[in-house]
């Protein structure tokens, strides 16, 4: 590891285009996918929250498998970079894959567990390798903190332009009042077309500079697993994230249902689905210059309790007005949506986490490190969905009819209070969580002592 000089706005935006890209697929799956296969495939939500389920265990396995090839890998361009240019063709393929139907019954249910699984397995190739390149981009902090603001901006940003004219798109493609399999499939397309060159864009601007030292402890792959499951910053981001993306994306894979049944406006799904998005830019744009000096521990606290409590008045806003004050609610999820600024801090901390270990053991496990935190959010994503679907079909919600009073009222504190209780319970992990600022400049410090002492 070596002293870099300052990342250009150049790499930034590049970067940034990089979860922009990625999101342009898996947003739109973490968005409609669940409602894709409940009210258009037609599977029970039990059978939906299944393949989520599996192809989650599956990660389990495949995920910090992949960290360690791709962290051993040596090429001409790198160790991840040629993972994101050979990769995001098949990631485009796939993700239209998941939006396609074969057969009906049974048949269609294992055509969607493999699409499905498949696209989160070249997700994680193309993903992981991306979201690596942040450890081995500079070992500047405050060009650290930046990298992880700016793909957050652009995830967000994706997430604005996806649900502002997606619901559009789908009626559009689908050529009547209800959205179709031939609709979704033909906006997979769109979005995976646009994905591909912002990959190629990443992969031609954003250099690895900060290579294993020569003379790096050379361990074999279960003990740079070892290693990882052993360091406890990193394990309590992976329990800070894993919380707060079970909240984040589990509610954004199921805040549809909330709008098509609960408000029952199908004309501002829009509306609500991305503007949201857009105030988390806001909020990102407004705070990243004060995550390093204010700390990052303080900063993710208020989001997360500020996340938490905007949910609960949702839940109680929606109950006491029978969902019918649009306004105050639609102002409560641009609130929710400015909280939100704290999602990039646990990726910014990954590298400090990092960098503990390397101190501590010689061992520098970057793509185990980082597919065992991102791991955490394909975790979260499939257990906030699919634990919702499951809640949802307990209480007695049924695809494509008027719903219940006593299924209206468990959707509304499935969606808001339950995602809200774990936000605050992102506090606990992250309380014990025991790196600032000043010990991540030590560790910075001792790392490059030792690096040229070595050299």
């Amino acid at each position: 590891m070596e002293k870099t000089k300052k990342l250009s706005r150049v790499t930034l935006l590049a970067y940034g285009c990089g979860d922009f890209a990625s999101n342009l697929c898996w947003t739109f799956i973490g968005s409609y996918l669940s409602v894709f296969y409940t009210d258009v495939v037609g599977m029970a939500p039990a059978t939906a929250s299944a393949i989520m389920l599996t192809a989650r265990i599956w990660d389990g396995v495949n995920d910090p498998m992949f960290g360690a090839i791709a962290e051993r890998t040596n090429t001409k361009w790198g160790r991840f970079r040629p993972y994101i240019l050979f990769g995001c063709p098949f990631l485009a393929l796939f993700s239209v894959l998941a939006f396609t139907t074969i057969g009906s019954g049974t048949t269609a249910v294992i055509y969607a567990a493999v699409t499905y699984i498949g696209c989160g397995m070249i997700y994680t190739v193309v993903n992981l390798s991306y979201g690596s390149l942040s450890t081995v981009m500079t070992t500047d902090p405050d060009d650290i903190a930046q990298l992880t603001s700016w793909r957050m901006m652009g995830a967000n940003l994706s997430s604005v332009l996806l649900n502002a004219i997606s619901a559009p798109l789908l009626m559009w493609f689908s050529g009547g009042e209800s959205y179709t399999a031939g609709g979704y499939t033909r906006v997979a397309i769109l979005y995976a077309i646009c994905a591909i060159p912002l990959f190629v864009f990443v992969f031609a601007q954003c250099k690895e500079t900060i290579k294993p030292s020569a003379n790096a402890v050379k361990v074999p792959v279960s003990q740079s697993i070892k290693c990882v499951l052993t360091n406890k910053p990193l394990m309590l981001v992976f329990c800070i994230q894993l919380l707060a993306m079970t909240a984040f994306f589990g509610r954004m894979g199921v805040v549809v249902y909330y709008l098509m049944y609960n408000l029952q406006r199908f004309d501002l799904i829009s509306a609500f689905m991305s503007l949201p998005s857009l105030f988390t830019v806001i909020g990102i744009l407004l705070t990243k210059n004060f995550t390093v000096k204010v700390g990052k521990k303080r900063m993710a606290a208020v989001g997360y309790i500020g996340a938490a409590l905007s949910l609960f008045a949702i839940y109680f806003v929606g109950a006491a007005s029978n969902y019918t004050n649009i306004p105050v609610l639609l102002v409560l999820h641009c609130i929710y949506g400015l909280f939100c600024f704290s999602f990039p801090i646990p990726m910014a901390m990954v590298p400090d986490a990092i960098n503990y270990q390397e101190d501590k053991t010689g061992v520098r496990a970057d793509g185990t490190s980082y597919a065992t935190v991102s791991l955490s959010t394909k975790f979260g994503s499939a257990f906030g969905v699919s634990g919702a679907l499951l809640i949802m079909g307990a209480v007695g919600y049924v695809a494509n009819a008027q719903q219940t009073a006593t299924a209206l009222a468990g959707m509304n504190a499935t969606i808001n209070l339950m995602f809200g209780a774990l936000y605050l319970l992102c506090l606990i992990p992250l309380y014990f969580y025991p790196l600032n600022e000043q010990k991540c400049a030590e560790i910075v410090e001792s790392l490059d002592r030792k690096h040229s002492q070595a050299e």
